[in-house]
């Protein structure tokens, strides 16, 4: 198989992104959008329309490190692999810790799109055409704003595939890095790196070996930046815990029985004030429910390492009392894409995959102009 595929994947996602942005920003104009006002705005009209809660996290993280000053919480939340990498690429962007960030989710959304090809095209039932459609489900995602924004979800999705493809060519040393760093970007490497332990377990099986091979001590590199991170939070801190309490602290997530985390998100969903607060209820409903079916599928085609990965995913989120945002942490389900792309190709299958598209599509555009017109950003 010759790279034209995954080169092309990646070009056609980067367009499509491109494209994505100047909607934004048609949209921002013709509903009269000024400048954003925020302390860690960059004064750029265009620039700032692609950044919103979260980004300002980053930027001032990539701008300050930890707990400056006057500031005990929340920083502390967000892992620090995107900042820093914003931080060493400012140079690039005359400085600008924004830009930089932006700059990374266009390069890692088209290196995901690649990479996402890759593994399906590769995949035993998969294909060129299955690969695909596996891209333009990821283009068309209705969360798709955040590939174009300072957000983490294109360098975990890229770090991600590119560990588990090297992993399925049994590359366990280099997947070992590169989930590290994932890691290093979110939390959920951890859920990574689980189904990578999943994935050797099948090739160890396979190979039919009694005792595993000296790269298995590649599983363990993902725990190194866990562990690296949270010592750093301990010396500036004095807590092991530092993270979690600033989960809780800044945004009130705790851990809760699915049907607890459910009850908050409808009461959330009802209560909501606006109906572009009501549809982002409703939508991390919708997401979760997905997640959950995308499971089921995964287990029907017997994909146990992806399962693990997703499994461990969605379920995080519906065992907590905080379901906000988890049609963007749909962005890196990169198991989902997989799963349904490589559904056996009948005509029922393609009525319904059109059907999808096209409802992904209208709900894309949806997002892009609450986006734009600062109505919504979760």
């Amino acid at each position: 198989m010759t790279v034209a595929g995954p080169v092309r994947a990646a070009a056609a996602f980067l367009v499509s992104r491109v494209l994505l942005g100047a909607t934004v920003l048609a949209m921002a104009a013709f509903a009269g959008q000024g400048a954003v006002d925020h302390p860690w705005a960059t004064g750029s009209w265009w620039l700032d329309h692609f950044s919103a809660w979260d980004s300002y996290h980053y930027v001032r993280i990539a701008t300050l490190g930890y707990l400056p000053p006057g500031l005990d919480c929340c920083d502390q939340a967000y892992f620090p692999g995107y900042p820093l990498l914003m931080a060493a690429l400012a140079p690039l962007t005359g400085g600008n810790v924004t830009a930089a960030g932006l700059l990374i989710s266009l390069v890692a959304g088209a290196a995901a799109a690649g990479l996402l090809w890759l593994l399906v095209a590769r995949d035993a039932r998969g294909g060129t055409a299955a690969a695909r459609r596996a891209v333009t489900l990821l283009a068309l995602a209705p969360s798709g704003f955040f590939f174009v924004a300072v957000y983490t979800e294109a360098l975990f999705l890229a770090l991600a595939l590119g560990a588990w493809v090297l992993a399925t060519r049994r590359h366990w040393w280099l997947a070992g890095l590169v989930a590290a760093l994932a890691t290093g970007v979110r939390v959920n490497g951890l859920f990574l790196a689980a189904a990578l332990v999943v994935l050797y377990a099948v090739q160890w099986h396979s190979d039919g070996r009694a005792r595993p091979r000296p790269d298995v001590l590649a599983l363990g590199l993902p725990a190194v930046s866990v562990a690296a991170f949270v010592t750093y939070l301990h010396s500036r801190t004095g807590s092991w815990d530092a993270w979690r309490e600033a989960e809780h602290r800044g945004w009130d997530r705790a851990t809760a029985w699915p049907w607890e985390g459910l009850a908050t998100a409808w009461r959330s969903l009802l209560d909501s004030p606006n109906v572009w607060l009501a549809a982002s209820r409703a939508a991390d409903i919708a997401a979760v429910l997905f997640g959950v079916a995308v499971c089921v599928l995964l287990a029907r085609q017997r994909r146990w390492p992806e399962l693990t990965y997703l499994g461990l995913t969605v379920g995080i989120v519906v065992c907590s009392t905080l379901w906000v945002s988890t049609p963007r942490y749909a962005l890196t389900w990169f198991p989902a894409y997989l799963a349904i792309a490589t559904l056996r190709d009948t005509p029922a299958y393609r009525r319904t995959y059109a059907v999808g598209l096209a409802l992904s599509a209208a709900l894309l555009l949806a997002a892009a102009w609450a986006t734009a017109t600062r109505h919504w950003l979760a």
